[in-house]
């Protein structure tokens, strides 16, 4: 199966495989069997500075009314039904939600699965990595939280072996993709995120990158610990079973472009939220 990564925005300097439009990211390779996966962007909608404009919270202080027109019109690009988006609460753990509707009170969780055509499993992420999984074989889609908590608690393989289990997919039949995240470039942690990372992940370091700092203007040297979230759901994905040759990864870092992505790191508690859906159309 093709992995062709689609972007739809006004992008300069990226490979030739790469398509430039307006509003999201998209995996182009799910199209023929009705399948969606996209990552939006933060160009082509309606809130104001400091969330412009194609923000998907109203958490930051976004009105109700430029959110659903951003919902809309993403909607309307993927061709989509705007009311079967389904959310989550996420509060950074590995609670999973299995859905068959659209709740008036989504769930509190960080991963949405659903094998209903027509529904469409979300996240919201802002630095985070969004992971998106799709078995067209089964009819079964998956949008996943994956920040570094989420990482430790390894929730793409809980996701994983949930599909499995409970709707009978067979790893070999999934396309995963791995959206816009921090990257190492900008992704400095500290021990508290990397003593439970170490603890939980196989191997954790090969996931860490380590940058010495010579001394500045009488300050001692340092190390700076950098986390890469897509590498290690990557691992996790082969581990289980996708195929290297079905996992499409963005690989660009949402702090970095502020043209096209909203960053929790760089901008702190006035980010705006993009949206990752996933789903097959009826």
């Amino acid at each position: 199966m093709s992995t062709e990564l689609t972007i739809e925005s006004p992008i300069t300097a990226e490979p030739p495989a790469v398509l430039k439009t307006e509003v999201a990211l998209r995996v182009s390779s799910v199209d023929p069997c009705g399948g969606v996966m996209a990552f939006s962007l933060r160009t082509g909608g309606y809130s104001p500075a400091p969330l412009d404009s194609l923000n998907f919270s109203q958490a930051q202080g976004d009105s109700a009314g430029n959110v659903k027109r951003n919902v809309e019109k993403l909607s309307e690009h993927l061709a989509i039904d705007p009311s079967r988006i389904a959310t989550c609460r996420q509060v950074h753990g590995s609670a999973i939600a299995i859905v068959d509707s659209v709740a008036d009170r989504p769930p509190e969780a960080d991963a949405v699965i659903t094998d209903r055509p027509g529904l469409f499993p979300a996240v919201k992420i802002a630095d985070c990595l969004p992971v998106l999984l799709l078995d067209p074989v089964n009819g079964v889609a998956a949008a996943v939280h994956a920040g570094w908590r989420g990482t430790v608690l390894r929730i793409t393989r809980e996701v994983l072996e949930l599909m499995e289990s409970h709707f009978h997919c067979d790893p070999g039949d999934i396309t995963a993709a791995l959206g816009p995240a921090i990257n190492t470039c900008c992704y400095e942690v500290d021990d508290a995120v990397l003593v439970p990372f170490r603890r939980a992940v196989p191997d954790g370091d090969r996931f860490i990158t380590v940058r010495e700092y010579d001394a500045l203007a009488g300050e001692p040297s340092r190390q700076s610990f950098r986390l890469d979230l897509a590498a290690a759901n990557r691992f996790e994905l082969i581990a289980h079973g996708v195929p290297e040759a079905n996992i499409v990864t963005a690989g660009l870092c949402t702090s970095c472009r502020p043209e096209l992505f909203f960053s929790h790191r760089r901008d702190g508690a006035m980010s705006g939220r993009h949206i990752a859906i996933t789903g097959f159309r009826e």
